[in-house]
């Protein structure tokens, strides 16, 4: 009787962890979407702020998928690493275009990533 009740106190803990890990995932990077958001408003506005945003998003986002990559596979995050880094040079150039086109990327390859570990039926299987 032992072992059951080692064994359900294991599975309740494995499961408190499993929801403790995708709610951080969701309110890092609603976190980080909401940041976007203010990088994207002080650009349109013509903000010289704009870029320093940029570079604290591109070092905050860079330590947060760290932490994400723990759980999240390290290929699915290399591509947003890689526009949030760009960000800042884009708006250094003036290069607007790029801009919203990259804004609106990472935007889509956050949200992305959020409902990437959603538990529904095709994950669990």
């Amino acid at each position: 009787m032992k072992r059951l009740y080692i064994a359900l106190f294991l599975l309740i803990a494995v499961m408190a962890v499993c929801v403790c890990s995708h709610r951080y995932q969701h309110r890092q990077i609603d976190r980080m979407l909401s940041r976007l958001e203010q990088i994207e408003a002080a650009a349109r506005s013509g903000d010289s702020h704009a870029t320093q945003l940029a570079e604290e998003f591109a070092a905050d986002y860079r330590k947060i998928s760290d932490r994400i990559s723990c759980y999240v596979p390290h290929g699915e995050l290399r591509e947003s690493r890689e526009t949030a880094a760009l960000l800042p040079s884009l708006l250094r150039q003036n290069s607007r275009d790029e801009l919203w086109m990259e804004l609106a990327r990472l935007r889509s390859q956050l949200m992305y990533i959020q409902q990437l570990d959603d538990p529904n039926l095709q994950n669990i299987l």
